[in-house]
């Protein structure tokens, strides 16, 4: 499964739920520190971030993230940030 990521709170509401079959996390450019970039790969998660920063709050944009999402990932199992 993929996950993406817009806002700080997303993230903490997503880590919780964080499972052993999340293969990557999409997030907004520069949402993820190094640090936390390197935890989630130590347990084989990967960190890529969209081309572009979204807006959680822009329907057209979220959607554009997620088709984005969907051409460039593998694995076609998404959850999405939603407000």
């Amino acid at each position: 499964m993929v996950l993406i990521i817009f806002t700080r709170e997303g993230l903490e509401a997503f880590q919780a739920e964080i499972i052993d079959d999340i293969s990557a996390i999409w997030h907004n450019p520069q949402l993820l520190t190094e640090a936390e970039c390197e935890l989630f790969q130590n347990r084989g998660i990967n960190c890529l971030e969209l081309p572009q920063i979204i807006d959680v709050e822009n329907n057209k944009s979220t959607l554009w993230a997620l088709e984005y999402v969907e051409k460039n990932s593998p694995d076609q199992e998404i959850m999405i940030e939603c407000l």
